[in-house]
């Protein structure tokens, strides 16, 4: 493969340092919030918090882009730490059903919290028509790499 244009590898660090940035306050803000969870547990509260009622591990694990096995050991650790609790569905006993405590709403009202506090410092300085252009080269992006 050739190497990168400098155009490209200025995108590719561009990329990966954002991605690092954001992945940093984000760890530092749940610290605050809640010290036991990792950024990775979050996002998993967070899909559960999306997911239509009853919530199913295939769910999770559609919406994670995981193996159902690896959503079943987030779903454990989740509910060791009492975040969410796991029971059979009542018409298909083979299925479990996932659901938030109320341990879970605060945390992820702080998580909410913290993304739109991001969100809006992001967008602070830009145009209206500067905003649109990012919003549509990141949706460009998005559909390149969700398609991957």
């Amino acid at each position: 493969m050739t190497e990168m244009t400098p155009n490209e590898q200025k995108l590719n660090d561009f990329l990966v340092e954002v991605f690092h940035d954001i992945l940093r306050l984000e760890e530092s803000s749940l610290r605050k919030s809640c010290g036991n969870l990792s950024v990775a547990e979050l996002h998993v509260l967070d899909v559960i918090s999306r997911c239509a009622v009853p919530c199913g591990m295939a769910d999770i694990a559609t919406a994670l882009h995981v193996t159902a096995g690896t959503a079943t050991v987030a779903i454990k650790t989740l509910e060791q730490k009492e975040y969410v609790v796991r029971t059979r569905h009542q018409t298909d006993r083979r299925r479990v059903c996932v659901q938030l405590t109320e341990k879970a709403y605060p945390v992820l009202a702080h998580h909410q919290t913290f993304h739109t506090k991001l969100v809006r410092a992001a967008a602070q300085g830009l145009s209206e028509e500067e905003l649109n252009a990012l919003c549509r080269a990141l949706a460009r992006l998005h559909c390149h790499f969700s398609t991957l």
